[in-house]
Formats: C-alpha cells, sequence, structure tokens
C-alpha cells in the first residue's frame, strides 16, 4: 500500500480547523466579552462550554465512526461546526452565542478522533507514526498563526470574522472529501446509547466540576457520580455496551490514562509562562504574548519528524525523550533568577517535549491496545485522558504556585514529566505492520 498524501490532507485541512479555533479566539476575546456586555468572567464560560462540548462528544463520536465509517462521522463534524461558526458570527445574544460555542464544540469533537482514524487507513501501518505526526504538526501550526489571524481578523474586520473564516474552510473541506476514498467499515452493533450518553454526560460534569466554583462544584460532582454510576450499570446489562473498557482494566490501560493525563497537565502550564515573564522577566504585555512561540515553532517543526522516529524506533523511546525534555524545560523554568537565554531554551525544551508526547507517540500506543477497527475508540479516549489533566492542570499548578512560587509551579511540571516517563515503561508496544491487540489476547 502506497501512502495517499492528497486523501490524508483533507483529514488534516479538517483537523487544522478545530486546533485553529482554540487558538484564534485570545486575542479578540475581551472585544466579544464588551460586545455582550458582560465582564470577562461570564465571557470565559463560552471557552468551558466548547471544552466540555469537545471532551464530551469525542469519545462517543469516535466509537460511532468506528460503527458506521469514519468519514461519515467526520463530515457530521465538519457540517456541526461551521453552521456553529456562521451562528456565532450573526449572535446578538448572548445565550444564543453560548449554545453555538457548545455546538461548535461537540463538532470539533467529532472531527478530531475520526479525521485521524481515517487518515491512518491512507498509509501502511509501518508509517501510521509519519501520519500522526502531521497531525501532530497541524496543531503546532495552528497554535502557531492561531493568535497572529486572530488579531489581525479581529482587529480589520471585527470579532465575527474569527468564526466566519472557518466557513470556506469547511467548505472547502467537504469539497475535497468528494474525491476522498471511501470509509471501510466493519460491520459490528451499534453501541448502547444510554452508556453513551451517560459517558458523556459524566465526563462534562468532572470538568465543570473542576473548572467551576462554590456549589456548582458540588452539584456537578453529584451529577458526576450518577451520570457515571449509570454508565457502569449498562456496561454491564447492556447487549453491546458503549465502550470497550477491557483494554483499560490491566495494568498497561491504567499506565495510559495516567500517564496521557501528566501530559495533558504538562501542556497547561504553557498558559502561565506569559505571566512568570511579565514577573521575572519584565516583558511588556505585548511581549509576553510571543512569549511561547519558540516552543509552538519547535513543536511544530519536530511534530512531524517525532512521526517519524516513532516508525522507526517505537513509541516508547520517544515519549521517554519528549518527557525527559518537558522536564529539562520545566527545570530551566523553575531555577531562581531566571535569564533571557535560559528562558529560550526552556521554550524550545518544551517544544520538543510537546512535539515527542502529544501526537504521535501517545497515540501509537493507544492503538496498541485495541483492535484496528477501534482506532476512533482508541484515539479518542487518550484525548479525553489528556484533555483531562489538561483540565485539572491549572488547578494543581497554581496550588504549587501558592506554596513555593513559580518555582514550585514549574518544579511540579518537572516532577509530572518523571512521573510520566516511569509510568510509559510498563506499557508494552508492538512493532508496526505486527500489531496485535491487547484486548484480543484477553
Amino acid at each position: 500500500m502506497r501512502p495517499n498524501y492528497k486523501a490524508l490532507g483533507v483529514y488534516l485541512l479538517g483537523v487544522f480547523i478545530g486546533a485553529l479555533d482554540t487558538n484564534v479566539l485570545g486575542p479578540v476575546f475581551p472585544v466579544i466579552a464588551r460586545s455582550f456586555h458582560v465582564n470577562l468572567e461570564i465571557a470565559a464560560w463560552t471557552v468551558t462550554a466548547y471544552t466540555v462540548a469537545y471532551i464530551a462528544s469525542t469519545v462517543l463520536a469516535g466509537a460511532l465512526g468506528d460503527r458506521l465509517g469514519h468519514r461519515k462521522v467526520f463530515v457530521w463534524g465538519i457540517i456541526l461546526f461551521a453552521v456553529a461558526s456562521i451562528t456565532e458570527a450573526l449572535s446578538r445574544e448572548f445565550a444564543l452565542f453560548v449554545i453555538a460555542r457548545i455546538v461548535q464544540g461537540a463538532g470539533a469533537g467529532a472531527v478530531y478522533p475520526n479525521g485521524q482514524a481515517e487518515g491512518l487507513k491512507q498509509f501502511p501501518p509501518e508509517k501510521h507514526g509519519m501520519a500522526l505526526g502531521m497531525f501532530g504538526a497541524v496543531f503546532g501550526l495552528a497554535s502557531v498563526i492561531g493568535p497572529t489571524l486572530g488579531g489581525i481578523l479581529g482587529q480589520v474586520f471585527g470579532w465575527p470574522a474569527v468564526f466566519i473564516i472557518n466557513l470556506p474552510i469547511a467548505l472547502i473541506v467537504l469539497a475535497m472529501l468528494r474525491n476522498a476514498p471511501p470509509s471501510t467499515v466493519v460491520p459490528r452493533a451499534l453501541p448502547d446509547w444510554v452508556g453513551g450518553a451517560s459517558f458523556s454526560a459524566g465526563l462534562a460534569s468532572i470538568l465543570l466540576v473542576i473548572m467551576g466554583q462554590g456549589i456548582i462544584r458540588l452539584v456537578f460532582f453529584i451529577l458526576a457520580v450518577f451520570f457515571f454510576g449509570l454508565m457502569i450499570w449498562r456496561q454491564k446489562v447492556a447487549k453491546t455496551p458503549f465502550l470497550d473498557s477491557k483494554p483499560l482494566m490491566n495494568k498497561a490501560g491504567v499506565a495510559m490514562m495516567i500517564g496521557a493525563a501528566l501530559i495533558g497537565l504538562d501542556m497547561s502550564a504553557a498558559i502561565f509562562v506569559p505571566a512568570l515573564v511579565q514577573s521575572d522577566l519584565h516583558f511588556s504585555v505585548l511581549q509576553s504574548g510571543l512569549a511561547l512561540l519558540p516552543a509552538a515553532f519547535t513543536g511544530a517543526l519536530l511534530a512531524g519528524a517525532g512521526g517519524i522516529m516513532v516508525d522507526r524506533m517505537g513509541a516508547k523511546k520517544i515519549l521517554a525523550v519528549g518527557l525527559v525534555a518537558a522536564g529539562v524545560g520545566a527545570v530551566l523554568l523553575a531555577w531562581p533568577h531566571l535569564t533571557f537565554f535560559r528562558f529560550i531554551l526552556a521554550m524550545m525544551a518544551l517544544g520538543l517535549g510537546t512535539a515527542f508526547t502529544m501526537g504521535a507517540p501517545l497515540n501509537r500506543l493507544a492503538l496498541d491496545l485495541y483492535k484496528t477497527d477501534q482506532a476512533g475508540e482508541a484515539l479518542s479516549l487518550m484525548a479525553v485522558f489528556r484533555a483531562t489533566g489538561l483540565a485539572a492542570g491549572p488547578i494543581l499548578l497554581t496550588a504549587a504556585k501558592v506554596v513555593h512560587g513559580f518555582t514550585g509551579m514549574y518544579g511540579t511540571v518537572a516532577i509530572a514529566s518523571v512521573i510520566g516517563a516511569l509510568v510509559f515503561m510498563v506499557v508494552p508496544e508492538h512493532r508496526p505492520g505486527m500489531r496485535t491487540s491487547l484486548a484480543q489476547k484477553g
């Protein structure tokens, strides 16, 4: 089988839209708040709404893609994303804007796992790392150009342009899909929808526990317990359980869940970099906004190379290198009396860490846990565990900062990186082209 780069490009472009939206909103966020006459605290719930919907829909969409065809669910996601984007741009009421953000997040959740799973089919197994690396590079590219593009569009055309730009890209993706190969689907019964809905609602509730405050946390904690309890019951009694949890119920599966969450925690540390350089290097607000560019460029440039190295050396070695690099970068930031030179070195190390952990290596190990026709489920689960760490990270890191300042914060990141490297050592790895599911082994 020869790689089909043209078909892969369609799915890369689709995933790029969702990745871009995560980064393009920052510069216009205060303008949106003023436009709807709400304060930033209330406006921040639009980000929470998008994130919760994205995570809640990801696993459900991945499981549906495995049964109905990844291309079909990918198309549904693109259409939802585009319609929601236009609704956001035309919204005159804040409530409608928030609803559109929820729909947009759900659409993005359908695009991500199914785009990757279908994109992998365009490559032979021994080159899956390369394909996954390209998806990682897309995320890196979006993180580089997103804030700049958002600033330009918001300044020249107003904040609705940040959402309108999604429509032509979505139409291009849909037009290109007409010539893409159809999905190959192994006939399987549809998963239990009650279990799937309960799992998604439980995930949403957990995220709102993490992100909320006061009584909101208690309410959503109770809801999380209820929905996960319902999901566990349905897993036992449903004819076709929603989630194949067997691969996660052993040492390797637990290690993957913990390791993915720790990678998410490492990633969350990036949001505190502007505050660090303003405090220690006396950067202006504008300069601090550009402080992450060295890490973003490094990550974007090396993500593809990381994928190729996964094919040649195996995922575990590349993951270890990435986590060690992230630990080194965190130590450089945690060390007192930060200098500009040490900061640049730290950013490059963190960029390397992102490139060698977030994309190809982690997802390659996840695919080894599941059967070939469960790729959507495997990829979406890793996205959920990583996003859980990403959501919980700011809370844990700010608590560490209270105890020992930025040294405590980035020292915690270094410790998390070391623990992650040790955790992944217990995960078995199968060579490309000879992958046997742990679930099939029993």
